[in-house]
């Protein structure tokens, strides 16, 4: 299916709240042969509507994502990885007039009765070995199962649930690493391990690359 007849099966089957933006952002990847994850966000939904050619705005001219961009490439230094050895994509790929996370019953509806499996085969152009980091606990909750999508984040980050979540434990069928940034709200603690808050946790998924 090409970008709009997906968003045209989309709206029909869900309504206006998905938009009709095309093209959907590519994915961004230097060399399939040096990738050594996935990179996995939810979707390029963001306040402003604005569009992306590539996933995360990479790639872009706009300096209002910088800081953005920035962010995600601290928490993946401290596991020694770079742009160039990620596959990096969205879960779901089409807009939607809100955020995830001011949208999550749709989002999580569309996710589980079409992108899941879009995705699935998708990243079969990668052995199952390799891992996918996931930058939001919606992502867990929507491709764990077996308990696994229930583990809070902070039980992965002081290392009381191991990692990766297991490739018979998801639906994309690859390991799964908790990789996220947003706030623990009891600790106010930020999940970038770029605050040297977790560095047990961090050491855990830098060897996994190592």
């Amino acid at each position: 299916m090409t970008d709009t007849e997906i968003v045209l099966f989309l709206r029909g089957r869900y309504g206006s709240e998905v938009l009709d933006t095309v093209p959907f952002p590519k994915p961004a990847f230097v060399d399939r042969a040096k990738v050594k994850a996935i990179y996995l966000g939810c979707d390029p939904s963001n306040m402003r509507n604005d569009k992306f050619d590539f996933a995360f705005a990479l790639e872009g001219t706009n300096p209002r994502y910088n800081q953005f961009i920035s962010s995600h490439q601290k928490n993946l230094n401290t596991i020694d990885l770079k742009w160039n050895n990620l596959y990096v994509q969205n879960l779901c790929l089409n807009y939607f007039q809100k955020e995830t996370s001011k949208n999550l019953k749709l989002w999580k509806q569309t996710v589980r009765e079409f992108w899941t499996y879009q995705l699935y085969n998708e990243l079969s152009i990668f052995p199952s070995t390799i891992p996918v980091l996931l930058t939001a606990q919606y992502l867990l909750e929507v491709l764990a199962f077996g308990g696994y999508e229930k583990i809070p984040a902070i039980d992965f980050y002081e290392c009381r649930s191991p990692i990766p979540v297991p490739a018979d434990k998801n639906l994309l069928g690859r390991p799964l690493i908790p990789f996220y940034r947003g706030i623990n709200p009891r600790l106010k603690k930020s999940y970038n391990l770029s605050n040297g808050d977790w560095n047990s946790y961090q050491q855990q998924v830098k060897k996994m690359f190592g």
